[in-house]
């Protein structure tokens, strides 16, 4: 007879890892510390030993990179393959993970308690912390972190899957012959990016102990909690309660790893692209055809019969499964993934990636990532070499799908959909309590929805290839049509979209498209003109044809003032940047009032002869406030006045002004015209700066650069001109070639991205495009509206672009989709 042995315990790294990689954040590294080898980097080649992460190389030969290369180790490579130019262009996330708790399944805590004088966050400070944690789980582990950890990802690694199938070998040899390290070819990993914080960090893992729990306390005189050595530790994790590592014990030599002792230098997460090699090609592989034929939906069985699938049907998010939560082995979700590629296809070798897990578990809690990719059975992509890799645009629609859950209307109940319950449940998921508590009105009647769209891929936007894609659309121009493109408002911190439809306003939640809230009691009675957010984003300001302008609280729907006193249509408000004004311009007047209060602080009726005003901005200082009005002949169309008196500053001449921006630093204010030409102007004086004579038609919008150095003009001759915003120097001319089949389409918008090198604009074929405006590249274009685009915003992270077009709807796109699918 024999028995099954008892499997060897995992080490404590292994516990920690297998638990907290179910948070889709990337590898977590239970020894954080950076090696003697150096702090790890986006292209970076190295492998993960006892919970650290050891380089082996780095991929970028570029001059600035200098200072990157491993010393400890010597490559015996004389000349490194050089990347592709787009392989390394990043993306710095600020704040990526807050001060706070991040635990595996099964792991509770209660909240974090430190002393009144050291708050969470200040680094260096002297605190005095504590966390308690307890397990239910057979394991578990959890990540505290007291200051915010910064990240740092490639855009997109297409180029870097490519290099790691060439080389990979080359770096296992060099690791396990050279080197002397026990790693498998798969367990090499070709970094794409990281999440990294300071030394103030714990991290825990949980053993075999039922009802496991531990108290951490940590921070400036706190002795070392650490339960075990750093991370090459043999201890076993059977019958014990729980180990734990903490930041604060590490002083790094800075002439190894480069960095100092209070930098962000402590690596918490690590994300990468691994490859994996078939070791024996089967005679007969389940969707022989590739990305065309897939094995039945199923659970984790064997292979039986024809290659069905066998399991059950339950879903894999949130349950406890034995593989999980036992002590037997724990797969990381990239093995999984280069083991389905492997499985269901005829791939010869296998290329994956830390991001595609994310893209997958969308913020989601999944124990069983197998069962689940055999459920949502995504496509593999085989090229002419064997690479197998999963489809992205099979995972961009999935995450997609997944993150902005369809709307269920009209339905008394799961019976009436020809889905099972599961597949509902999964399609509405349930409005928990926790957005009750933010939004009580919270709904999915009117929410945004996902529709078909396409993006057109490639080089240049005449060799672009069409790729499907779903976007979300907000607003529906039958039933729900936007009153125009100044009742579509983005609120500063890019959570909430508002929207005016006759005289109500929606507001939806941008993370899942649900509807927030709608303000219409007590409202307006007549068609809403234009609208706008408080820079809180706690309320909003709403202008309409009663003569009437309303404040309204954004969480209670109330309103808060009546603006009352105008003779006409408001056409225009405006919030000062401070929130402590609002500004109303109707035919008859300009008025200014109390954001607090509702009173009225001045009245300006020096405005008449320039004609219906189109739009008013404030300066970031709130000192000025410049009026633009319709174009007239002669007549002067842009004002600038003083916020306090109401007296006027500055006036500029220029026939036919259609347009204006003023600069982020508001000392500038630039314009556009009828006649093909653009101005920049002094906002104090009104002195004409520059004359820019760059279009043969109508300039329709102007743009100011995020750091105001360049000015972007759009025409209807089809083009968008960049210039130095100082001298007029041009910079790019990017052209737009219309879809429809005409030589030029009208442009009509232009927005720069606020935080990275991306400029777009809208079209009268209805395409959204998207430019690297550093060298003039295509990045995508978008198609789905069937009108004129009037209106672009991007949000402030700066990857995704809000649409309206004269089809009265709001569209959303994503960069970074477009990147992933490139």
């Amino acid at each position: 007879m024999f028995s099954r042995p008892y499997p060897k315990p995992l080490t404590p790294d292994k516990v920690y890892a297998g638990n907290l990689i179910a948070l889709g954040l990337g590898y977590p590294l239970w020894c954080p510390e950076p090696h003697i080898s150096g702090v790890p980097h986006i292209a970076d080649v190295g492998a993960i030993l006892h919970g650290r992460f050891i380089r082996l190389l780095h991929l970028d030969t570029s001059d600035s990179a200098a200072d990157k290369k491993v010393t400890y180790f010597k490559p015996p490579f004389d000349n490194i393959e050089a990347l592709h130019s787009n392989a390394l262009l990043v993306d710095q996330i600020d704040g990526w993970l807050r001060p706070g708790h991040y635990c595996s399944h099964g792991v509770i805590h209660a909240d974090l308690h430190a002393s009144a004088t050291s708050p969470i966050g200040v680094t260096g400070a002297s605190l005095n912390l504590k966390a308690d944690y307890k397990c239910r789980a057979a394991q578990g582990a959890a990540l505290t972190l007291q200051s915010k950890a910064h990240a740092e990802e490639t855009l997109s690694n297409k180029f870097l899957k490519a290099y790691a199938v060439r080389h990979f070998l080359k770096w296992h040899a060099y690791a396990s012959e050279v080197l002397g390290f026990e790693v498998k070819p798969e367990d090499i990993i070709l970094v794409t990016g990281w999440t990294k914080t300071t030394q103030d960090w714990a991290a825990t893992a949980f053993g075999h102990d039922e009802q496991a729990s531990i108290s951490l306390g940590f921070g400036a005189g706190v002795g070392s909690l650490a339960a075990v050595d750093a991370g090459g530790s043999v201890e076993r994790t059977a019958k014990t309660s729980a180990l734990q590592r903490q930041g604060r014990t590490y002083s790094p030599d800075a002439q190894h790893v480069g960095a100092a002792s209070t930098g962000s230098d402590q690596c918490v997460f690590v994300k990468g692209i691994r490859v994996k090699k078939r070791a024996i090609l089967p005679p007969e592989i389940l969707a022989g055809a590739g990305p065309h034929q897939l094995p039945p939906a199923g659970g984790r069985g064997g292979v039986s019969g024809a290659g069905a699938m066998k399991g059950d049907d339950e879903d894999p998010v949130n349950y406890d499964c034995e593989e999980c939560t036992s002590g037997g082995r724990i797969s990381d979700p990239v093995s999984i993934v280069l083991e389905y590629i492997l499985e269901v296809s005829r791939a010869r070798i296998a290329v994956a990636s830390d991001d595609q897990v994310e893209y997958i578990l969308c913020g989601r809690h999944i124990l069983d990532l197998a069962t689940l990719l055999r459920q949502i059975q995504l496509k593999i992509d085989v090229d002419a070499d064997g690479v197998g890799s999963l489809c992205m645009e099979d995972v961009v629609r999935y995450q997609q799908e997944q993150k902005f859950p369809r709307p269920a209307t009209g339905l008394s109940g799961v019976s009436e959909l020809p889905q099972t319950a599961r597949e509902y449940r999964r399609a509405h998921p349930p409005i928990t309590a926790a957005d009750l508590d933010d939004w009580p009105q919270i709904t999915r009647k009117d929410a945004g929805s996902l529709t078909e769209s396409q993006i057109l891929l490639g080089p240049t936007q005449s060799k672009a290839c069409p790729v499907q894609y779903k976007a979300m659309v907000f607003g529906d121009s039958k039933t729900m049509p936007i009153n125009n493109e100044h009742c579509v408002f983005l609120s500063a911190d890019g959570k909430l979209l508002a929207s005016a439809t006759g005289n109500t306003i929606a507001i939806w939640r941008l993370q899942d498209g649900l509807t927030v809230q709608r303000l219409e009691r007590d409202g307006h009675t007549y068609s809403i003109r234009q609208i706008a957010f408080s820079p809180d984003g706690q309320r909003i300001v709403s202008g309409a044809n009663d003569n009437l302008a309303l404040v309204w609280d954004v969480k209670t729907g109330d309103v808060v003032h009546r603006l009352e006193g105008h003779k006409e249509n408001i056409r225009c408000v405006a919030f000062s940047l401070d929130g402590t004004q609002i500004a109303t311009r109707s035919d008859d007047s300009l008025r200014i009032w109390s954001t607090s209060t509702g009173e009225l602080q001045y009245t300006n009726t020096d405005l008449e002869h320039l004609g219906r005003s189109t739009e008013i901005r404030f300066s970031p200082d709130g000192s000025r406030l410049a009026v633009h009005s319709d174009a007239s002949e002669e007549d002067t169309s842009v004002v600038v006045l003083d916020c306090r008196t109401g007296e006027r500053i500055a006036t500029l001449h220029q026939k036919n002004i259609y347009c204006m921006a003023l600069s982020p630093e508001g000392d500038r204010i630039a314009t556009g015209s009828t006649d093909g030409s653009a101005c920049v102007w002094d906002a104090a004086s009104g002195k004409t700066l520059l004359e820019l004579e760059e279009h043969t038609d109508d300039v329709n919008q102007v743009a100011f650069s995020p750091d105001g150095s360049e000015v972007a003009t759009a025409s209807d001759d089809g083009t968008v001109v960049t210039c130095d915003s100082r001298t007029g120097e041009r910079r790019f001319t990017f052209r737009v070639e219309s879809v429809r089949g005409n030589d030029k389409a009208g442009v009509n918008a232009v927005a720069y991205s606020p935080v990275n090198e991306f400029i777009a604009c809208g079209a009268h074929d209805g395409c959204v495009r998207v430019w690297d405006r550093r060298t003039g590249a295509v990045v995508a274009t978008f198609q789905r509206h069937t009108d004129t685009v009037t209106r672009l915003m991007f949000t402030p992270d700066g990857w995704d672009v809000l649409s309206y077009g004269l089809d009265k709807v709001i569209r959303m796109w994503s960069v970074r989709d477009a990147l992933r699918l490139s």
